[in-house]
């Protein structure tokens, strides 16, 4: 694999291949620390398609992990939710043709949580849900300045066994024209700001 700094810092270049970190907005209220109110951001990848072949990205849980580094320089923990390993589905892949680029969001949301043991104690979380309920996070936050970015990697193994929901000639498709690999977007920072 070829790996190529881009001069915007918020681009990596893998065989031709574009990777953007997306941030819809850099600084973030922190929210009032009441129930059912929230801060919404989106987070996403730009995926843009320099080559001459078509391929397959996948915008499902397990090609997506979002890592967050922490205003002293800590990689947090992510606190991962899962109900049950998910099979894979046709919608999870975007055909990307030469020259195109998409946008893989998703929706997060900073908010408080109470803690169930002690009423009176709460935390700052960002949560960033996937379809089929399950979920990422990080907690707890307090105002700063963190750097967020995703970790893009796709296999071939194991999608056989877990993609018995899509039709087996367009499993076929998918799996001829998957762009594989693992690549890290850049850090983009995120201020968290009271209000």
């Amino acid at each position: 694999m070829t790996f190529l700094e881009s001069n915007e810092s918020n681009a990596v270049e893998v065989n031709n291949v574009r990777f953007e970190t997306v941030v819809s907005q850099r600084i973030l209220t922190i929210p009032e620390a009441k129930r059912g109110v929230y801060t919404p951001v989106e987070l996403g990848i730009r995926i843009t398609n320099n080559t001459q072949s078509f391929f397959y990205f996948s915008s499902n849980f397990y090609s997506m992990f979002p890592e967050m580094i922490a205003p002293d320089g800590q990689l947090m923990r992510t606190g991962i939710s899962c109900e049950r390993l998910n099979p894979r589905i046709e919608s999870d892949y975007v055909l990307l043709i030469p020259g195109r680029a998409v946008t893989l969001y998703r929706d997060a949301f900073l908010y408080w949580i109470r803690n169930r043991k002690k009423k009176h104690d709460q935390q700052l979380n960002l949560d960033i849900p996937f379809p089929s309920e399950d979920l990422y996070g990080f907690e707890p936050l307090y105002p700063g300045t963190y750097r967020f970015r995703f970790k893009y990697r796709e296999s071939r193994e194991g999608m056989e066994e877990y993609s018995n929901w899509i039709e087996p000639t367009i499993l076929q498709t998918i799996l001829q024209n998957l762009w594989t690999g693992e690549v890290l977007t850049p850090l983009m920072e995120i201020r968290l700001v009271e209000s």
